[in-house]
């Protein structure tokens, strides 16, 4: 039986150091698509950010999980054992709830951020444009999608939500108080600092500089803030006036590391600079945070903050949850009920096939009924199978939505009472030439009940 799978590491299992080794573009994912295909998913996405790398697929192998870490440990060239540790492996229901709840941001380190479902959804799109999404995924992350819809619409979650860029200005805000006399410096021109950018501008900062290796993104992001840019090659000269640094490149090494930082110091005499490091992999090497008048914070540190955050939401967040649950119990619904579909198929065609090959076997008997009789016939006939059959598959398909014992007993005791096996012969009309050269009365298939 296929199952849906969810397996990967996030800000709750795994540390910064093993997700930065994970994170990937565009170009890798399309890269890992292929080898996951092959681990045995027929279908796959991978959804890559700061603070999760996690892959969801549907899989009928029982090594399906251990495979795709493998692939992940290949990519990487990191221990598998290590990965092991920090990684998670969900199936079923579980998988399908991480899921949803990813999608609402009910997992997210800042509950109700809205960034993670615009982030789940381009995982979804980049997958389907490498055609790795088939019926199921495809259903499962749509109900996904509407689920996080309700949980914006329906709560107030998202009132104030705060990103992970917001908790960062927060924190400048509780060292410095008042942000108006500080000069801040934005490192990269991306959507983290966007945000960056305008919650240091509401909170009073009145100097905004970005600095990018992209002119062009960087003067854009500049006129968004009301701040001004400046090239990558005057980043050691910028540090050398800011009292705040948030960096968040895509960069793959740290742009800022300790022998900067220490010419950095020496030019500003002793004067503290705060630096928040929101990337990952992270921008800022580790042990610039040792050096003295440097108080570093990367995106695990944020993690006081998010706390107090979570726990002024704690009500919205539990009604969110409910809707959520709501929307996974319709798609588990909605999963068992596609699993009967082959067995009620099965049993139409087994009863379709005695149907036509008894009218077949009367032939000769109605060769004296014009054409119109021999129709009423035909349609009598099928039409009372048609109505011995609706309620049993009616039950049967209410009884597996459900999910309960009763719609798997139901199921077996279909299949041993018509011996619904999958190699179970139709039965077939006796093969004799029709009265008088006349057509079959078999006429068209008749279409599923």
């Amino acid at each position: 039986m296929t199952e849906i799978l969810a397996v990967g590491l996030n800000h709750k299992t795994a540390p910064v150091e093993l997700r930065e080794q994970l994170a990937m573009g565009a170009d890798d994912i399309r890269e890992l698509l292929s080898p996951l295909v092959s681990a045995g998913l027929g279908e796959v996405m991978v959804v890559s950010t700061c603070n999760r790398v996690e892959i969801y697929g549907v899989s009928g192998e029982s090594r399906a999980g251990d495979r795709i870490l493998e692939a992940l440990a290949g990519m990487r060239s990191l221990d598998l054992g290590e990965l092991r540790r920090h990684t998670f492996v969900r199936s079923a229901a579980s998988a399908v709830r991480h899921i949803f709840r990813v999608a609402a941001s009910l997992e997210s380190m800042v509950v109700g951020e809205p960034q993670i479902l615009g982030q789940v959804k381009e995982a979804y799109e980049l997958a389907k444009r490498q055609d790795t999404v088939g019926a199921v995924l495809d259903r499962c992350m749509t109900m996904a999608f509407r689920g996080a819809k309700r949980v914006r619409t329906e709560t107030e979650i998202a009132r104030g939500a705060a990103s992970v860029s917001s908790v960062a200005v927060d924190l400048a805000m509780s060292i410095f108080g008042e942000l108006r006399n500080c000069g801040v410096l934005l490192v990269g021109a991306g959507e983290m600092a966007q945000q960056a950018g305008v919650y240091l501008r509401a909170g009073g900062a009145a100097e905004l500089t970005v600095v990018n290796r992209s002119r062009e993104r960087g003067e854009r992001l500049a006129r968004e803030i009301g701040g001004h840019y400046v090239s990558w090659d005057s980043l050691e000269q910028q540090l050398r006036r800011a009292d705040i640094v948030v960096t968040s490149t895509g960069a793959t090494q740290p742009v800022i590391d300790r022998g900067l930082m220490k010419r950095v110091l020496r030019a500003r005499r002793g004067e503290p600079v705060f630096l928040v490091d929101i990337a990952v992999p992270r921008d800022v090497a580790p042990d610039v945070g040792n050096l003295d008048q440097v108080f570093l914070y990367n995106i695990d540190d944020l993690q006081g903050i998010v706390h107090d955050n979570m726990r002024a939401r704690s009500a919205e967040a539990d009604r969110a949850a409910a809707l959520v649950d709501e929307e996974v119990d319709n798609f588990l619904s909605w999963q068992r009920t596609r699993a009967i579909g082959p067995l009620i198929g099965s049993l139409q065609r087994h009863a379709r096939a005695i149907v036509e090959a008894e009218l077949l076997r009367s032939q000769a008997k109605m060769r004296n009924f014009d054409e119109d009789q021999q129709a009423v016939v035909r349609s009598v006939v099928r039409g009372v199978v048609k109505k011995l059959l609706h309620k049993p598959m009616v039950t049967l398909r209410a009884a597996a939505s459900e999910g309960n014992q009763s719609g798997i007993d139901l199921a077996t005791a279909l299949e041993e009472l018509f011996a619904l096996g999958p190699e179970q012969p139709q039965p077939q009309p006796e093969s004799r030439p029709a009265p008088g050269g006349e057509k079959s009365v078999m006429g068209s298939p008749e279409p599923s009940t």
